[in-house]
């Protein structure tokens, strides 16, 4: 996580749509890490895991983070895994050439 703070303008990229949401007083909201975009100082939040610790730490999936409101958040409609996931089988094959001496 990095915090940002000062004045001026932010520009922030995503993979895919940025969806802007506010939470209410006390609104809960649970969202897997990977489409957590930014969001206010003054959210509590809370990172959980959904799976086994074992698939956690070599995957790097199976967390989520919980936001209590009230504040503001932004939502990416893609996670770079889901892109990655999608990009690498369409990549070439690395091709080895074997040059021959006359």
């Amino acid at each position: 996580m990095l915090k940002i703070s000062g004045t001026g303008t932010l520009i922030v990229s995503s993979y895919g749509a940025i969806h802007p949401m506010e939470l209410e007083a006390g609104q809960e909201y649970m969202v897997d890490t990977g489409h957590l975009v930014t969001f206010e100082e003054h959210l509590k939040f809370n990172v959980k895991k959904v799976a086994g610790w074992k698939s956690t730490l070599f995957s790097g999936e199976g967390l989520v983070i919980e936001l209590t409101g009230p504040g503001k958040l932004t939502l990416q409609s893609r996670s770079q895994d889901s892109f990655l996931s999608w990009l690498i089988p369409l990549l070439p094959k690395q091709t080895t050439y074997v040059s021959s001496s006359s």
